[in-house]
């Protein structure tokens, strides 16, 4: 997934990807959720999840951007 050259938008994107799926494990495995531990509850969780599904989305067209290089 990571390139050696990636634009900013697409370096935040695969970091929000690699928090989701470590959430994602630590909710299949132990029913615990990191987003929620550190955050607690309320809108700015629903922030990050939903930033979590647009960088999910943005990371299935790895990358066609300019700002890329591959």
């Amino acid at each position: 997934m990571m390139h050696e050259k990636m634009c900013g938008v697409h370096k935040i994107g695969a970091a929000l990807v690699v928090v989701g799926a470590i959430n994602w494990g630590l909710i299949g495995l132990l029913q615990w959720n990191l987003v929620e531990a550190v955050l607690g509850t309320g809108t700015v969780t629903r922030v990050v999840y939903i930033l979590v599904g647009l960088a999910g989305i943005a990371m299935l067209g790895m990358c066609k951007c300019s700002g890329c290089k591959k």
